[in-house]
């Protein structure tokens, strides 16, 4: 099925009217992304994962990460912080990957982490939730960073799935994160128990975009978690490897047409907005393959990247408002309203481009 096929059937877990049948729908997709996860990556990530960053970075960077007491607003307030600048890796890296994934299915759409409020009405003072959540999605799989009660928790999930997951109904019970980054009350970051400094924040941010690719890629190699990198993991080098290269696509305006053959009268919303899609996809697979013919730092450089960004902007909005959609159709219930996302590749004002 096309992605907003894909999401208004995620959507679907979430009517209350057909408990049962619904109940038997969400089962069959927790099942079938529990089947499709690789278990090498849940199983490397364990205190593996904090000794092979801890490596990584000297000492002395491991000893200056001074502890210091937090509240839990000053908690969030570092959460916030120490996400922001693993996405701000993510974004370089997303630019630079997507370049050689023009016409595959691992083209990277990058959203950057925004706050969420959930206000419970469960209890009689009525408290609010903050959640600060990004994302990273390919054509099928999804990797969701979410940081919430000193903690920031790493998810990998089909893309179908996240209508029902960012609305609670497939709980973190069910799909647990594969990896956890916790925040002391003494102030210290750690991942299964190893001190992770910010100086570790681009090895790992390079080590899950990796996981990401490995797993849409359909590959997923023991080999590739770890003991194969040196201190400077680089994608499709010594990290992705298994990912498909292809030449860039030649996209043509007479490609970029819509299927007129499609009977209109058989549609659904979901498949004129996967059409649009499509036609999107097309702009940015010949954006990217412009993109690689430019040097960095030319003049034009910046132009194409405002112009990805102005692309990947139109796409997300129109995502968003087709979530929006199903969740009204289908009796689904609102998530927290969000600013609009920073994208991947849009330079900061007066930033050099």
């Amino acid at each position: 099925m096309g992605r907003f096929r894909d999401l208004w059937a995620s959507g679907k877990f979430e009517i209350k009217e057909k408990a049962q049948f619904e109940e038997f729908r969400k089962q069959e997709a927790v099942d079938l992304m529990q089947e499709l996860s690789p278990d090498a990556l849940k199983s490397k990530r364990g205190a593996e994962t904090g000794r092979w960053l801890s490596s990584l970075v000297p000492e002395s960077a491991i000893q200056a990460q001074q502890p210091r007491e937090t509240t839990g607003s000053s908690a969030f307030e570092e959460i916030i912080s120490w996400m922001d600048k693993l996405f701000k890796q993510f974004s370089e890296l997303t630019y630079e990957f997507n370049k050689s994934a023009v016409g595959t299915d691992l083209l990277i759409s990058y959203e950057k982490p925004q706050v969420h409020e959930k206000k419970s009405d469960e209890v009689w003072y009525k408290p609010v939730t903050k959640t600060y959540q990004g994302r990273l999605t390919t054509r099928q799989w999804a990797l969701v960073i979410r940081g919430r009660d000193a903690k920031i928790s790493i998810f990998l999930l089909p893309a179908g799935m996240l209508i029902a997951f960012n609305s609670d109904q497939v709980s973190e019970e069910e799909v647990a994160p594969f990896m956890e980054v916790i925040h002391t009350p003494a102030g210290v970051w750690t991942i299964s128990g190893e001190t992770a400094p910010e100086e570790t924040i681009p090895h790992l941010a390079k080590e899950i975009l990796g996981d990401l690719i490995r797993v849409s890629s359909g590959v997923m190699s023991d080999s590739e978690l770890f003991d194969a990198h040196d201190q400077n993991p680089t994608l499709g080098e010594n990290l992705a490897v298994g990912f498909e290269r292809k030449a860039p696509a030649t996209v043509t305006p007479s490609a970029m047409a819509p299927d007129t053959s499609v009977n209109a009268e058989e549609m659904h919303v979901s498949d004129a907005c996967d059409i649009v899609d499509g036609i999107v996809e097309l702009e940015l697979k010949a954006l990217y393959e412009k993109a690689t013919k430019i040097l960095p730092g030319s003049p034009d450089a910046g132009d194409v990247r405002r112009q990805i960004s102005a692309v990947e902007t139109f796409r997300i909005k129109m995502m968003d408002a087709f979530e929006e959609f199903t969740r009204n159709t289908q009796g689904v219930k609102e998530p927290a309203k969000r600013p609009a996302p920073e994208l991947a590749g849009q330079p900061k004002p007066g930033s050099p481009h």
